[in-house]
């Protein structure tokens, strides 16, 4: 039985509107992906086709090359698979700080991240660090899956369509795509298709290509606390073009299945994004242009145009060894270069040089390649902090973007599909009603929190020196709340740090002993000198002795 759906015309008048939209930042993303990245991007119907590089244009793969780098070492730096990268945490300290609570919080964490391992989204996380590089903006989608728990499809740039809400954020998403036959009837089943499909699939025409249209937007029909799918937060619809008011599917989620991050907005309307891409395409150009000169100074040094005059007889033999006849028996008559070519190479070498560190400096290679490096060495997150400290501090508000835009947006998406499963450790009670809060530890996190422990260790060796002037200085500072600060921005775990109550209880303990041990210790020497004065003979020559006579006298 086919499904009705009573909006498709508003349903289909807002997938032109998003695409409408999305028409216009076409042209530059084309001349993104020319220049940069060619074989992204995708600006046609044909489906699974081999895209050739056309190296009349990228004469040069250094931008190219620049561009993984930045998305292997925000892969690294970000969301590395060999280590953790986020973890849960709640505001409440004195509740966070309880064993139970840090227990469930710490097991839960190491099951979501077991699970992000047994998936693949490291590979998805990898193509959209790469399209938000190039382009600016990233989308991909992660859907609940029978065997792990959660698979992603990244996509690329051209073939989808963005919408936002008044906030700024992406919350509905459109896209045409191309589905053979036998894909058609396995997804949606054969009663759901069209006409065409069946006749199709019934003469075994299965890998014929079909226009399929897929929206993906906020339910404004949901009825909240009802369940179903119709009554879920988001709405999904497939359908083909021109089949009546039926569509293939209808479908629900509770939270916008679709990450579509963007590495910059300019305004809270702007769709789409900018990115180290498009700063730094005139520079790729320039490259390239320059490589054709050098290439052109290189052949004409090596083979020079030639001229000849009447005296030459027949064709010239260029090849090495050939032989040219001439009649004349003047100096300068036959062959011989049309003008004197002294290419200066050098030059050439210098200018490409600095455009290849120019498209560097905009991609962040020098930063990135020590995120790559960082799992192979001993260095620390303070250390990487130190070295490119200044380029840090410039990506700050990029990364604060992207943890907004994509972590945080993920991270609750399989948060929400394990708990729906059953998948999550059961809450303490002491859980109850606690809004759970996301930190993110990963090196590029706590690199950006060592430019603050940076700050405080200053702080502290300031008061040591000032100490020695006035011992009381360091009453001014909270030590115990400085040494929390840094375990939190080193993503020590919360497990590892004391509790107050517990800190005041051991040194409240560790006074007594003193006191006990003081008190003892006056105790001891009491007795040793009642000891000594009672062994002192008054007869002889000492203190007692004559503090004794004058008493008598």
């Amino acid at each position: 039985m086919k499904i009705p759906f009573d909006n498709k015309e508003i349903l289909q008048k807002r997938y032109n509107q998003m695409w409408l939209e999305a028409n216009k930042w076409t042209a530059a993303w084309k001349e993104l992906a020319k220049y940069i990245n060619p074989t992204r991007g995708r600006f046609d119907d044909v489906p699974n086709r081999g895209k050739m590089i056309d190296h009349t244009v990228i004469l040069d793969g250094h931008a190219t090359q620049a561009s993984r780098i930045l998305a292997s070492g925000m892969q690294s730096g970000m969301t590395s698979p060999t280590r953790p990268w986020f973890k849960l945490s709640i505001d409440d300290d004195a509740l966070a700080n309880l064993p139970p609570v840090q227990m469930w919080l710490d097991e839960t964490q190491k099951s979501m991240l077991k699970i992000c391992n047994a998936s693949n989204i490291y590979g998805v996380f990898y193509q959209m660090y790469e399209e938000i590089g190039d382009f600016g903006t990233a989308a991909a989608i992660f859907l609940e899956d029978y065997e792990d728990v959660i698979r992603g499809r990244s996509f690329t740039i051209g073939e989808y369509a963005l919408g936002i809400n008044d906030k700024g954020v992406v919350d509905s998403f459109a896209r045409k795509m191309k589905m053979t036959v036998g894909q058609m009837v396995n997804m949606f089943g054969l009663d759901n298709c069209s006409d065409t499909v069946k006749n199709s699939y019934n003469t075994n025409n299965i890998d014929v290509w079909i226009d399929v249209y897929h929206l993906i937007e906020p339910n404004d029909k949901r009825i909240k606390g009802e369940i179903g799918v119709k009554n879920m937060a988001f709405r999904s619809v497939y359908w083909e073009s021109g089949t009546g008011e039926e569509v293939l599917q209808v479908g629900g989620f509770e939270e916008f299945p679709v990450i579509a991050p963007r590495w910059d907005t300019i305004t809270t309307d702007m769709i789409y994004g900018y990115g180290p891409g498009w700063h730094l395409l005139g520079n790729v150009k320039q490259l390239q242009k320059t490589q054709l000169d050098k290439l052109l100074a290189q052949e004409k040094s090596h083979n020079p145009p030639m001229q000849k005059d009447s005296s030459v007889d027949g064709m010239v033999d260029l090849l090495p060894g050939g032989v040219t006849t001439s009649s004349s028996t003047l100096p300068n008559a036959g062959i011989r270069p049309a003008y004197q070519v002294n290419a200066n190479l050098e030059s050439f070498l210098e200018l490409i040089e600095s455009l290849k560190t120019s498209i560097n400096k905009d991609f962040f290679v020098d930063l990135f390649l020590m995120m790559i490096n960082f799992d192979k060495s001993n260095m620390t997150a303070t250390e990487v902090a130190e070295r490119q400290q200044e380029k840090i501090l410039m990506m700050g508000p990029v990364l604060e973007k992207l943890q907004k835009e994509m972590l945080d947006p993920f991270v609750k998406r399989i948060y929400g599909i394990m708990e729906r499963n059953f998948l999550l450790p059961p809450p303490p009670e002491e859980m109850e009603g606690a809004e759970i809060k996301i930190e993110y530890v990963s090196i590029l996190a706590q690199a950006q929190k060592a430019v603050g422990i940076e700050s405080i260790s200053r702080v502290i060796g300031f008061i040591n020196g000032v100490s020695a002037i006035k011992q009381d200085a360091g009453d001014v500072y909270d030590i115990d709340e400085a040494i929390r600060e840094v375990a939190k921005m080193e993503g020590t775990p919360a497990k590892l740090i004391v509790e107050q109550k517990v800190v005041a209880q051991i040194r409240e303990g560790r006074a007594q002993q003193q006191q006990v041990a003081q008190q003892m210790e006056m105790a001891s020497k009491g007795a040793d000198a009642m000891k000594t004065a009672s062994q002192a003979k008054l007869d002889d020559d000492n203190m007692l002795s004559r503090a004794t006579e004058g008493m008598e006298q």
